[in-house]
């Protein structure tokens, strides 16, 4: 069998890939958050997708919806003030619950809904940005599509290690601090 390796795709090719919508949206007006230009453009042009079984990247119309809806102080714990909670924007999700959201400086966190009550204690910051998130859900998305299969991902622990290992690789790319808190079993 060939071994086939981890690209590490530019952002435009994957965001070229991505379902456009027939006319672009905005954010309302009322909506205040310092977003990367990079991000606002691409969320307001798309329709929310599914990058990798991982990353569901919301747009923009969603990303709002659930940002607004987790504003609600009952999902924080008690000590986090309203500007506490008005730092994060929540830009995606995994399909179990879990969040992909970023702070007011464009730091992208995980959270792990197992955790419970939102807090900054229970983000998992991965050292990246929007862009190179982007890049890890498109990383993750060729996992799957490579190797994630029957006859490759549940065959000899040599076999899958190799890939593991180029993947882990491909993610220390982006950020050794990404792939110290990879919030995921490889």
């Amino acid at each position: 069998m060939e071994k086939k390796s981890f690209k590490l795709n530019s952002v435009d090719k994957i965001i070229g890939g991505l379902d456009r919508l027939k006319q672009q949206r905005n954010f309302p007006k009322t909506v205040t958050f310092p977003f990367e230009k990079s991000y606002k453009d691409i969320v307001c042009a798309i329709k929310t997708v599914e990058i990798s079984a991982e990353c569901i990247l919301y747009d923009s119309v969603e990303s709002f919806n659930d940002t607004t809806d987790f504003r609600d102080a009952d999902y924080w714990k008690e000590s986090c003030s309203r500007e506490d909670i008005d730092n994060w924007w929540i830009f995606g999700q995994n399909g179990q619950g879990d969040l992909w959201l970023f702070d007011k400086s464009g730091k992208v966190y995980f959270y792990d809904h197992d955790k419970e009550e939102m807090c900054v204690e229970n983000f998992i910051e991965l050292g990246i940005d929007f862009a190179k998130w982007i890049q890890l859900a498109d990383l993750s998305k060729q996992y799957e599509e490579l190797y994630c299969n029957e006859e490759t991902c549940f065959d000899n622990g040599l076999l899958k290690s190799t890939f593991a290992n180029d993947y882990k690789e491909r993610l220390k790319e982006l950020s050794f601090k990404l792939l110290k808190n990879y919030p995921f079993k490889i």
